[in-house]
Parts: C-alpha cells; sequence; structure tokens
C-alpha cells in the first residue's frame, strides 16, 4: 500500500507562522552562547529539489573571547532541507537548517560570511528530525466479527521525500499484516 501527503506552500507558510520566532541553541561552551534567533518569516518559497526558503530578520548571539555580543540581522535567508533516513525504528525525515544570504548590520561582507561559515558548522549537528514510521505504523484491533483474525498491524515500508516549487511531497509505503489467533 503507498500513501502521499502533500503539504502546499500556503500548509507550510501556517505552520511556519506556529514555530517562529523561535531561537536556536548552536551550542558552545556556556549556555547561551550562541544562538540563533529567529523572527517572523517575511517571505516563504518552495526551492524545486532543494527546500524551503525563508527570508526573516533575526539575532545571532556568538562567544569570542569570552564575550557573548549579540548582531542583527536586518535580513537572513535560510534553507530547510528535507531528507529521509534511515532509523532503528524505520525511515525518518531530518530538516536540515542551511544559512544562505545574511545582511548583518554594520559588517563588512567578508566577516558575513565567516560568521555564516561557523554558524552553518553548527546547524549541520542540529536537526529537526519526524521519525514518519514511529507517527504512522499502528496495531489495529480487528474486533470479534473475525473470530481468528484479531488485528492488523500497519508498518511503514520505506518513505520518500520531493520538493517542488508548489509543494513538500512525502510518499510512503505500507506493509499490512493480519494477525491471527491460530
Amino acid at each position: 500500500m503507498f500513501l502521499e501527503a502533500v503539504a502546499t506552500k500556503e500548509d507550510l507558510v501556517q505552520a511556519l507562522g506556529q514555530i517562529l520566532p523561535v531561537r536556536i541553541d548552536l551550542g558552545g561552551e556556556n549556555p547561551k552562547s550562541r544562538v540563533l534567533a529567529l523572527h517572523a518569516a517575511r517571505s516563504v518559497e518552495l526551492v524545486a529539489d532543494r527546500g524551503l526558503r525563508v527570508v526573516c530578520a533575526a539575532e545571532l548571539t556568538w562567544d569570542i573571547v569570552g564575550m557573548s555580543p549579540t548582531v542583527k540581522l536586518d535580513e537572513l535567508a535560510i534553507l530547510l532541507k528535507p531528507r529521509v533516513v534511515g532509523h532503528n525504528g524505520g525511515p525518518a525525515i531530518d530538516f536540515n537548517i542551511e544559512l544562505e544570504e545574511a545582511d548583518i548590520h554594520g559588517l563588512p561582507g567578508i566577516i558575513d560570511a565567516t560568521i555564516m561559515k561557523a554558524a552553518n558548522a553548527a546547524l549541520e549537528t542540529k536537526k529537526i528530525s519526524w521519525h514518519v514510521a514511529e507517527t504512522l505504523s499502528r496495531t489495529v484491533a480487528i474486533g470479534k466479527t473475525l473470530e481468528e483474525v484479531r488485528e492488523l498491524k500497519i508498518a511503514v515500508d520505506w518513505a520518500k521525500c520531493r520538493i517542488t516549487a508548489e509543494a513538500l511531497v512525502l510518499a510512503a509505503s505500507f506493509k499490512l499484516t493480519f494477525l491471527r489467533t491460530d
């Protein structure tokens, strides 16, 4: 059995409206010494075969020699990149975050690029994961109508994800197993 779910751009904009603003801990020696704070989305775009581009204002706190200055980013473009990965319990989708472009208030472009590179390295270790198999796999009681059949086990076999200019599409294949009493 095969199932396909489609999240349109409008669906994703609505979800982002619930998620943003948000702070992302980028690690560091002291708590909150490296933080990326994303503000409300100014624009959202699906980029075919790549991901969901979100443009917003942001703030970046990054510890340098014992100090943790906060830099305002007037405009930051991030790319949320979905990727299906295997986990012990079956397929999951990891959403990786990549900073694409930043306009850091008052800093020259070369420093912008250095900060972006360091922030992206930290973001590589931060994943937003959805365990598709855990969410969609179920065992359902059949009832007493079929005497020898007690349950239906629904298990996600595999999942795929693709991005078009119009939607994020998740496809999943299910394996159905009827559990008998005899």
